[in-house]
Formats: structure tokens, sequence, C-alpha cells
């Protein structure tokens, strides 16, 4: 009977974490060509509604470049006005298809704005829309200028954790 009420407790009591990334805020609207990587300086503005973020992604103009090393940056404010890097990612991204970059779980506060600074091949574009998200907007070209009645086609990532159970037969035995 105690060996029955040991195993109970361990089962019980074994737990981790699992994490997952989860879209935050998005805009899906691709029907312009919004800026080239060689126009410098592009960066998208956004307010994430989590108190994380944890990666970003954009969508790649189809028929300009290939594949090639997209990053992607979090910002605090834009590069020239102070802003500070809080995380960066970079993955290859081929033209045509989302790209989507991931780095540690990074603390925001909700409601604030930050920024996505995107840098990659020359030969790489970016989609985007007009105007389509209500928390943010374009800057490109240099000296990230803003472009207030578009988007870049973007989305942002958060994490949520979840507590999970496990046990292991090593764990069980150790109990007695």
């Amino acid at each position: 009977m105690r060996k029955l009420l040991v195993l109970t407790l361990a089962l019980g009591l074994i737990t981790l974490t699992a994490s997952a990334d989860l879209i935050d805020q998005e805009q899906n609207g691709a029907s312009l060509y919004m800026a080239a990587f060689s126009q410098l300086d592009l960066a998208q503005s956004f307010q994430q509604a989590n108190p994380n973020i944890s990666g970003a992604g954009i969508n790649l103009h189809a028929g300009t470049g290939s594949t090639d090393n997209v990053t992607i940056s979090l910002w605090d404010a834009l590069p020239n006005a102070g802003g500070n890097m809080l995380a960066s990612g970079s993955a290859m991204g081929t033209e045509g298809d989302w790209v989507d970059v991931y780095w540690g779980v990074t603390p925001v506060v909700p409601g604030q704005t930050y920024y996505l600074v995107f840098d990659g091949n020359m030969t790489l574009g970016i989609n985007g829309d007009v105007d389509l998200y209500p928390y943010g907007h374009v800057f490109a070209n240099p000296g990230f200028n803003p472009f207030t009645q578009y988007d870049y086609t973007f989305h942002t990532y958060y994490s949520e954790t979840t507590a999970t159970q496990e046990t292991s037969w090593t764990s069980i035995k150790s109990l007695f």
C-alpha cells in the first residue's frame, strides 16, 4: 500500500514545461511589391499583444531574386533614432515564400511600439499592402523614411508555455 501511495505521488509531481511559437500580430495582405532589399533601411512598426516575442516572418515577393539569407531584427526604436536591438534571427528565404526567423523568448511590453528591421540579399523583395494593419507601418529607404499608408506582409510570434507531465521508469524505480 505504501509503495502504491509513493508511486501515485511520483506520477503527479514530475512536470516539465513546453513552449509553442504562436502568431501574435499579422498582416497577410500581399497585393503590392512593397520594397527591394536594395532600398536599404527597411522596417515595420507593430505592437505585440502578448508579453513576449519569439520570432517574426515576412513574405518575399515572387520573381524577385532566388534563395538567400534574410535577417529580421527586433528594435525598441528605429536604429537611426537611438534604438536598441533586442533580438535578431536569420534564415534562408526563397522568393515567393514566407521566411520565418526565431530567437530566444524576449520580453516586451504589450501595446508598446516596436520595430522589425529587415536585411537580406539585395536581389530579394518584400510584399506588402495598403494600410491593412492598424498598429504600425512601413519604413524604407536610407534614413528609415515612414510610409504611413502601407504595411509589409509580416507576422510576429510569441511563446506560450504550458505545463506538461512526464514520468520515466527510472524516476519511478528510484522511489523503491
